[in-house]
């Protein structure tokens, strides 16, 4: 997993100031998940998975005290040999009055590459596309850093009339604001 983050941060690192004078990408994050953490929550053999997700200007509006609403897109790599994803939706954050601390919820679309993988790995779902729900608390500890849990669900609701093991995956994150 390691070689999977060094080049992307480096990346990130090399690309961000370039993005940021355009305000179009005000913010990067990336962390690791358990993947289909349950009651093994704190159990460190399920955290196999890379995460990198990319907010986009405020352009869907400010909502004053209510927060605000942002396009996001994503990536979550599997490094175990189960299904990675890509994914796009909308984040709605909420900053809590006076305290650096924060709430989100997101909504959105993915899409994972099971069906590329060895014939005996398990299939979770019946469809490419899925359904991705995720939630997050954050913590401002810098100007412009800010470190948060993230719960992220991913279903296809049975639409496909296969199987439809849902996953929820939990982890932590940083995040890089412009």
């Amino acid at each position: 997993m390691l070689r999977f983050c060094l080049p992307v941060l480096a990346l990130l690192a090399t690309t961000a100031p370039a993005w940021a004078q355009v305000d179009l990408l005000p913010e990067i994050r990336v962390g690791v998940f358990a993947r289909d953490a349950g009651a093994d929550l704190f159990d460190g053999g399920r955290i196999e998975d890379a995460n990198v997700e990319l907010l986009f200007a405020p352009d869907w509006g400010q909502l004053g005290l209510l927060g605000e609403i942002r396009p996001h897109i994503g990536a979550t790599l599997n490094t175990a040999g189960h299904e990675s994803l890509v994914y796009a939706g909308a984040s709605w954050t909420v900053h809590v009055p006076v305290l650096p601390v924060w709430g989100e919820a997101s909504l959105g679309a993915a899409l994972h590459n099971g069906e590329w993988l060895d014939d005996d790995a398990p299939q979770r779902w019946g469809c490419t596309a899925l359904l991705r729900a995720s939630a997050s608390v954050g913590v401002n500890v810098l100007p412009g850093a800010a470190v948060m849990l993230t719960a992220e669900h991913l279903t296809d609701g049975g639409a496909c009339g296969g199987p439809d093991e849902g996953v929820t995956n939990v982890g932590v994150r940083a995040a890089l604001r412009f």
